[in-house]
């Protein structure tokens, strides 16, 4: 009877353990743990020297939660060792702004783990602070920005972190609409009206020029320019961060520059495209 109960009571431990990994899994890191990352971090992005914050002061996230070792199988710098527990404990999570989270993850050769470990501790011996009672509220925010939804073929509209709407990491929508359209989350060029409607203006510069140059080789493709684009930073040019805004647009005009109708403008003296600053004092935005 002894060693019932005793083995009974050892398989009820291993289940609580079991749980806890799979509780872990599924929700990620604990609030009380980015509270404690983000104290130390000085809500500055841990990157040498980037000097953008990780929430500002109106609320808007513009840093992200990175893994050191990456959450899944296939992601960078994945330690198949690690427990649940440990992929989302403190000692695996680094604050970066979202443009540094590409980069270290694209690279990984380059930023190791033990390079990405050495970068926390300078950056928590620089700035590391007590935690405060604010904490709190941006380890909401950040773990909330951690949230990632997969939507396949949706018609309809899936929010995350809403009352009474659809919370949970991956989200997985079947339905008969071959179209899938997703809306730009705050804090992206999409979802900034001026900024998106540069951008456009400056695809559409770039496949006005390129596309009346008679000596191509191959057949223009119009939707060319924001697949490259695409591929340079990442992810869809309205998906991107707001602070991608000024390289993306810099990637673009450097292409028009390129163009022979812009070098036929620059050796006469005149502008190929409308710089941000005059963007909308004209009427019709041509410039």
């Amino acid at each position: 009877m002894e060693q019932t109960q005793a083995s009974r009571s050892a398989r009820l431990v291993q289940s609580g353990r079991d749980l806890g990994q799979q509780e872990c899994a599924l929700l990620g890191p604990t609030e009380k743990t980015i509270k404690r990352l983000f104290a130390l971090s000085g809500n500055l992005c841990a990157f040498p020297g980037c000097s953008l914050p990780i929430v500002e002061s109106a609320g808007t996230i513009t840093g992200e939660i990175c893994h050191i070792h990456a959450q899944k199988a296939g992601g960078p710098r994945f330690d198949s060792t690690q427990t649940e527990e440990d992929r989302h404990g403190f000692d695996n999570l680094i604050l970066l702004c979202r443009r540094h989270h590409r980069i270290v993850d694209s690279q990984p050769e380059a930023f190791s783990a033990e390079a990405l470990e050495e970068l926390k501790k300078i950056r928590e011996k620089e700035m590391g602070r007590p935690e405060q009672a604010t904490d709190a509220f941006f380890a909401k925010i950040l773990l909330g920005d951690l949230r990632r939804v997969i939507v396949n073929n949706d018609s309809g509209n899936v929010i995350v972190d809403s009352p009474g709407a659809v919370q949970a990491n991956t989200v997985n929508v079947r339905t008969t609409r071959k179209a899938v359209h997703i809306q730009p989350a705050a804090g992206t060029i999409g979802a900034d009206q001026e900024a998106s409607r540069y951008v456009q203006y400056l695809i559409s510069r770039y496949n006005q020029f390129a596309s009346a140059d008679r000596s191509r080789a191959t057949t223009f493709s119009y939707g060319a320019i924001s697949k490259n684009v695409e591929k340079s930073f990442g992810a869809p040019w309205r998906m991107l961060a707001i602070e991608d805004f000024e390289p993306v647009c810099a990637y673009l005009q450097q292409r028009i520059g390129k163009t022979r109708i812009a070098k036929s403008n620059l050796s006469k003296g005149a502008r190929s495209f409308t710089i941000f600053a005059d963007f909308g004092k004209k009427s019709g935005d041509k410039g």
